[in-house]
């Protein structure tokens, strides 16, 4: 049986919508199933922030990261180990404020030391990146409110 005519054309723009479909929702399960890319929870933080660095610039600060990748790593665990202790805090029954204001403290001691690491080898980049990379240094456009 052949199919001519208006019928064709729409049949056909439904099986190709049908098929992008079924192969976005594919894609989307496979990357579910596969986990995180690789590279981690450090090298995934480091790509963010450079995004405002020149190239010569944010290979630099790849690398110094790749070199103290177990710090900021122990770091970062740190962090997250404080988040989660200042919103067990959050929920106690009963509530103790003077828990929840060490619970925060801890937090932002724990996130300068992630800092401190991070802006060591930012420093570190730029005291061996010649002026003129440098001067290419932009920062980030304003976020947009929503």
């Amino acid at each position: 049986m052949i199919i001519r005519g208006p019928l064709a054309v729409v049949l056909l723009l439904a099986l190709l919508v049908s098929i992008a479909v079924n192969l976005t929702i594919a894609g989307f399960a496979f990357a579910h199933f596969a986990g995180p890319r690789p590279g981690g929870e450090v090298e995934r933080i480091v790509a963010i922030g450079i995004r405002a660095f020149p190239p010569e610039i944010q290979k630099a600060i790849a690398d110094g990261s790749k070199a103290k990748r177990d710090e900021m790593k122990a770091k970062l665990d740190a962090v997250q180990d404080a988040r989660r202790r200042m919103f067990d805090a959050m929920r106690a029954d009963p509530f103790d404020p003077a828990a929840l204001d060490a619970a925060y403290a801890d937090l932002r001691a724990r996130t300068t030391d992630l800092q401190l690491v991070g802006q060591g080898v930012v420093a570190d980049a730029l005291a061996h990146a010649p002026a003129d990379v440098r001067a290419r240094i932009r920062p980030p456009p304003p976020s947009r409110g929503p």
